[in-house]
């Protein structure tokens, strides 16, 4: 069965979020076990500033590589996206955000591909 623990790094504590090499915030996962995975933060980056919320939840487990889950973006949720695993990382499909999403533990932090134009990192970097 695919678990989202497999995919996510560091997920206790006061994480930082990236974007490249440029630190633009920080947050903590709000929920987190193999099913669900909840991070709220806040950034200030590229002249503006707010909150920035994640949350994946697995509904359906099609098979070992894919199944559908709920995917909320900020204050939008998507109730019937879809993912798929290959080799380390775990793809999102929704209507959310224009392309995939992939998520996959890089560094010992989390590393998000595609969001909203944006690859982010969030861990513990000293």
């Amino acid at each position: 069965m695919v678990g989202l623990d497999q995919y996510f790094g560091t997920h206790t504590g006061n994480l930082k979020i990236y974007v490249g090499l440029f630190k633009v915030g920080s947050g903590s996962f709000t929920s987190f076990n193999s099913n669900l995975a909840a991070f709220s933060g806040s950034y200030s980056a590229f002249g503006s500033s707010g909150t920035f919320t994640i949350e994946v939840q697995l509904l359906h487990v099609q098979n070992a590589s894919s199944g559908t889950c709920k995917v909320t973006l900020n204050d939008k949720t998507d109730a019937s996206a879809a993912y798929t695993v290959a080799g380390n990382k775990f793809s999102l499909q929704t209507n959310l955000n224009p392309t995939p999403i992939d998520i996959y533990v890089s560094q010992g932090g989390t590393q998000f591909d595609g969001v909203s134009g944006h690859n982010l990192w969030i861990g513990q970097w000293s």
